[in-house]
């Protein structure tokens, strides 16, 4: 099994990335989830970009700064499965979550930011998810800064936001059978059985309620509902 290299250029393909390796059972060396710790906020690779996240064949992750000799280490030893400095079509948008659009229009229509200019008085209005989002702590000075301006780009009418597709849980083998197939849990009027459709698989609310059907041999991944 090769190690794979994802070359991200931003922090939302570096998040997409993580979350892909989460749901493939990857983990940081320090047993961490891919989720838990990201690089690009560490103190170390603090807002530097592009970022190299390689699944080791061990499942676990690596990450390097693309500068240099690690480049050329890296593109000799791994096979690149994303290099998102040559995505041509690269969304610009923000992905965001339903309740964050949400209280972002509630914001709007109670500070009339249709007709008014968006002063410091109607940011520091804004909800505090939203706060949380342009001004988080462990992001750098320059990412709050594009937040902010995608937050009034968007009271200027920009789309500039995307919500994320929902996502449901399932629970499956951690191995593949002789034949290639993963193994889904189903559960259906109370039973519980497995098949090799990932179709036919029951998909779970939340990541908690999916982890109290695993066994020590099955593993709990996301999919978009």
């Amino acid at each position: 099994m090769t190690d794979k290299a994802y070359i991200v250029a931003n922090e939302q393909q570096e998040m997409s990335v993580l979350e892909k390796l989460e749901s493939e059972g990857y983990r940081w060396f320090g047993n961490e989830e891919p989720t838990e710790w990201v690089p690009s906020r560490d103190d170390v690779c603090f807002g530097k970009f592009p970022l190299a996240l390689i699944s080791h064949k061990n499942k676990y992750v690596l990450k390097n700064l693309m500068q240099d000799n690690f480049e050329l280490n890296i593109l000799e030893r791994c096979e690149v499965a994303f290099d998102g400095r040559k995505e041509e079509q690269m969304s610009e948008k923000y992905v965001v979550s339903q309740e964050f659009m949400n209280e972002l229009e509630e914001w709007k229509k109670r500070g009339n930011t249709e007709v008014y200019f968006v002063g410091s008085y109607y940011l520091s209005m804004l909800p505090d998810y939203v706060k949380r989002w342009w001004n988080y702590p462990e992001i750098n000075n320059f990412e709050c800064n594009n937040r902010l301006i995608a937050i009034i780009r968007w009271v200027n009418g920009e789309d500039v936001f995307e919500v994320e597709k929902p996502k449901k849980w399932i629970v499956r083998s951690k191995l593949k059978d002789d034949d290639g197939d993963y193994w889904y849990v189903s559960n259906y009027k109370g039973l519980t059985d497995r098949n090799f459709y990932e179709k036919y698989a029951t998909k779970f609310d939340t990541k908690e309620e999916a982890e109290s059907w695993a066994n020590a041999h099955q593993e709990v991944v996301s999919v978009e509902e």
